[in-house]
């Protein structure tokens, strides 16, 4: 017993940091994008649901104003529909002119994404740079502004 705790402590030292879980999934062309391809310094991935009309409103209220201060300094939004209506994400993305990475998930709550990030509520946001990934308690510009300044600097 002894020498298989060792092994597996031994395992765990060498494992190689993953950093996330890898998505690919279609955008509004139908063109796959992989999280991994996104170059930014830093990312938020956002989990959200675009029949909700409070979500939809933060992209309009938060996230675009955001964007628009944080993108040419290294931030970039890779966000994650996660509704069976896939016409109505698509709408939403064009009429709201959202210009950062927007790719859907028909499969909704039974996708292998909910499982991979654990998501138990939706919306629910990622930060990715800075000292790797960590849960984002984003509720407001202020508090995405001020995740994404400590991830810049």
């Amino acid at each position: 017993l002894n020498s298989r705790k060792e092994f597996i402590k031994a395992k765990i030292k060498t494992a190689e940091e993953i950093g996330y879980p890898e998505i690919e999934l279609p955008d509004v062309n139908a063109k796959k994008i992989k999280l991994s391809e996104v170059d930014s310094k830093v990312v938020i991935l956002y989990f959200w649901n675009p029949s909700d009309a409070e979500q939809k409103m933060f992209n309009l209220d938060v996230l675009a104003p955001v964007y628009e201060k944080y993108h040419d300094k290294g931030f970039e939004i890779y966000q994650v529909s996660l509704d069976v209506d896939n016409g109505l994400w698509a709408r939403v993305v064009r009429e709201q002119k959202l210009s950062w990475t927007n790719v859907s998930d028909i499969s909704a709550g039974a996708s292998r994404y909910v499982l991979a990030y654990n998501l138990t509520k939706l919306p629910n946001a990622f930060l990715i740079g800075g000292d790797g990934m960590s849960g984002a308690k984003i509720s407001d510009a202020a508090s995405l502004s001020a995740a994404i300044e400590k991830a810049l600097n």
